[in-house]
């Protein structure tokens, strides 16, 4: 009785507010409030309450109730927009833009919402330029932060504040002017991270673009303090300071180009030696204990951002010469870390491969044979310095760096596979006893092995090594990472050996965890062999495991799904799906289950003259549980992501609601799951359409199921099932019972 109460208020309320009554039809709908819990009519009841606040200016009411009924449904479009008149009306203006971005998102043609937008960003650019006029306001915002007595929000406000000035011509040589570049030493020293974050932000910006300013900045500071600071761990203060160290280069380099407005810069300075002192410092980062990975990494992109020449007619290679000269030793030091040794360097995931594409891109830049001889020297030295009888971890980082060059210029890396005692010492590697030895070994030959046709040493030497390594280790790892080699086999070896390399490869993406077998992009080399093993001349194994791996794939990305699409593996996928085989059966509906995802795949689905939906849902009525899982869960994303799929549903069997009864009742809660989504995507597609599954016996087994008292186990189901039927009372099929 309650809730028709609750009801009946609201419609109350609703003829006061048409009278307006506004004070009335506020009581009537505070009264409602207090008898309901049903979730879609109290937001109706806070919506139209805040329709109210803004009737008789009681704005804070109003956005409270907007934010109420928003916090029911965050896509409550008629709230959000009140919310935003509210916050208006308050003088939030950045909240108010918030709320009406999001409106205009969700009706981009409402010309009401797109009003409101050039409005309010009009108003937040003028109270902008108003609270940025004067020279005082630069000079409060530094009192504010200096002072320990300051309110934190207060503080907030104002870095933020002078990060905006910085980023300004006009605000940073205001800040400029005004002893700024002491006061943001100021800050610094004061060593909060959020204080020290706003004056790098702020330095950054002055420094843009400005040759002058950035090299008044660049010694104030200090390199070696500069380079402290992005040492650290935290990964947001060492990309700020990295980002404040380019904004100086580019100033001191001529390399940002913008114009600039006012004074001309008076002094033309010669920054050559700034330029080299920046680089030597960030050379001395790589060897560095004191450094953390993220500052490393950081270092790391500097040096390849700004050594090697943007364009090889320049002739001037002179910095990459000066770094090759006075770093490539320190950048080889990088590239052979082994993670596992005490005596590592901090690093990320990131660390080594950076250090690889730079000396890449270091050994491209030079311009002629003898600076390449050069180049190789100094490797080769650095690599034989490392071996030693006495000290396995020595000849480690040895072979780490080969692996690490491989990785880069591969002609280089090549040629050092060749060097007297690099074979010898990846064969005594591969022969330890120790996991981290054998590791590092397999890594060398997997990418000495990623360019088969010029790789002599991997050709003659590395299938027995590889061999004798996947024999002799306990370690699941290292077996994976010794099959890894077989990618280029399993693409360039003979028809016979590119088949069992394919098949090897399968076994592996079948029941390995991808990112651990073929990390980084070579994952994207394995799909074409699994591709190429889906033909009928192959074996029922051979075919069932190429399925499983491609299955596996297609569930870590939708870069995956498209390169599995773009192979053409689709039509294959679909043929095994009519296979007589349970397995084969099951392993392409699961594979189809992951590929549908994707964007493309939906698209062959809608198309028309095809039978392809038609399968899926007939495999959902098969009797083999695993299939109807598989289909249900395709079936389940196809309809939730085309309303015309829910429709078509309807007409490519005369089976199709019998089906979908059955799957609602399914004994297994994984397989009622996706019926049930699949119900709820149908009723929430098309009126008409509801209204048929309403009068079928369906109505009945939702009732049944959402009245269920919803353990841990059966929580989904019955809330799937509660949202169907509220779904229908939405439509006025059903109503509401106390």
């Amino acid at each position: 009785m309650a809730e028709v109460e609750a009801v009946q208020l609201k419609e109350e309320g609703n003829r006061h507010f048409q009278l307006q009554d506004y004070k009335a039809a506020t009581n009537s709908y505070s009264q409602a409030l207090k008898l309901t819990k049903d979730k879609a009519l109290l937001a109706t009841l806070y919506r139209n309450r805040a329709a109210c606040g803004l009737k008789t200016e009681s704005y804070v009411q109003a956005a409270s109730d907007a934010s109420r009924a928003i916090d029911i449904n965050s896509s409550d479009i008629k709230a959000l927009y009140r919310r935003c008149q509210a916050l208006e009306h308050l003088g939030k203006l950045d909240q108010a833009f918030k709320d009406v971005q999001r409106c205009a998102t969700l009706e981009p043609r409402n010309q009401n919402f797109q009003e409101m937008l050039r409005r309010l960003n009009t108003s937040i650019q003028e109270k902008l330029r108003v609270q940025f006029s004067t020279d005082s306001r630069v000079q409060k915002m530094f009192e504010i932060l200096l002072d320990e007595n300051s309110e934190a929000d207060k503080r907030e406000k104002a870095a933020n504040n002078l990060i905006v000035l910085g980023r300004e011509e006009a605000g940073a040589e205001k800040i400029f002017q005004n002893n700024g570049v002491a006061l943001l030493l100021q800050l610094l020293d004061t060593k909060k991270p959020e204080l020290v974050l706003a004056a790098v932000r702020t330095l950054s910006g002055m420094c843009s673009g400005h040759q002058a300013r950035a090299t008044v900045i660049l010694h104030a500071v200090r390199i070696d303090r500069i380079c402290s600071l992005m040492a650290v761990e935290n990964e947001e203060m060492s990309l700020a300071v990295c980002n404040l160290l380019q904004a100086i280069i580019d100033s001191l380099s001529g390399e940002d180009k913008r114009e600039h407005r006012g004074k001309e810069e008076a002094l033309v300075l010669d920054t050559k030696k700034d330029l080299k002192q920046i680089t030597s410092h960030l050379l001395d980062m790589l060897v560095s204990k004191k450094v953390s990975g993220q500052g490393r990494d950081q270092a790391l992109n500097l040096l390849n951002k700004n050594v090697p020449r943007k364009d090889l007619a320049i002739h001037d290679n002179s910095r990459t010469i000066y770094v090759v000269d006075n770093g490539l030793r320190k950048i080889l030091k990088v590239v052979g870390q082994v993670p596992d040794l005490p005596s590592c360097l901090p690093l990320t995931d990131n660390t080594r491969m950076l250090a690889s594409i730079l000396i890449n891109k270091l050994y491209d830049d030079l311009r002629c044979d003898p600076e390449r001889d050069h180049f190789r020297k100094i490797c080769e030295e650095y690599i034989t310095g490392k071996f030693d009888p006495q000290d396995m971890d020595k000849n480690l980082n040895a072979i780490q760096t080969v692996s690490g060059i491989l990785q880069g210029p591969f002609d280089l890396g090549n040629q050092l596979l060749g060097l007297k005692g690099v074979m010898e010492m990846m064969v005594a590697l591969c022969g330890s006893e120790r996991e981290t030895d054998q590791l590092v070994a397999v890594e060398a030959l997997i990418h000495a092995s990623t360019k088969l046709s010029r790789a002599t040493f991997i050709i003659t030497n590395g299938v027995s090594l590889l061999k004798q390594i996947y024999k002799t280790t306990k370690n699941e790892k290292i077996k994976i990472r010794t099959l890894v080699a077989l990618i280029p086999l399993a693409l360039e070896g003979t028809d016979v050996g590119k088949v069992k390399a394919a098949h090897a490869l399968a076994k592996i993406a079948a029941v390995s965890n991808p990112d651990i077998a073929f990390p980084g992009e070579r994952v994207y080399e394995v799909v074409r062999p699994l591709v190429r093993l889906l033909d009928t001349q192959r074996d029922g194994l051979q075919n069932y495991e190429a399925l499983l791996g491609l299955t596996n794939l297609s569930g870590r990305s939708d870069k995956l799904r498209q390169k599995i699409f773009k192979e053409r593996a689709l039509p294959d996928i679909e043929n095994y799906m009519f296979e007589n085989h349970d397995q084969l059966r099951q392993a392409a509906t699961e594979c189809m289950c992951n590929m549908v995802l994707h964007k493309e795949v939906q698209e062959r689905f809608l198309a028309d003259g095809n039978d392809r939906l038609k399968l899926v849902v007939l495999l959902c009525g098969e009797d083999d549980d695993k299939v109807q899982n598989a289909a249900a869960g395709a079936l389940a994303m196809l309809t939730a992501a085309h309303k015309k799929l829910c429709l078509k549903m309807t007409q490519v069997t005369t089976q199709w609601l019998e089906i979908l009864q059955r799957l609602c009742l399914h004994d297994q809660l994984s397989v009622q799951h996706r019926g049930l989504v699949i119900a709820y995507n149908l009723l929430a597609a098309d009126a008409e359409l509801a209204k048929k599954l309403v009068e079928s016996e369906l109505l009945e087994i939702l009732t049944v199921v959402g009245k269920q008292e919803p353990d841990e186990k059966k929580a989904e189901v019955v809330q799937t099932a509660r949202e169907c039927l509220i779904k229908c009372m939405d439509y006025g099929f059903i109503k509401p019972v106390s």
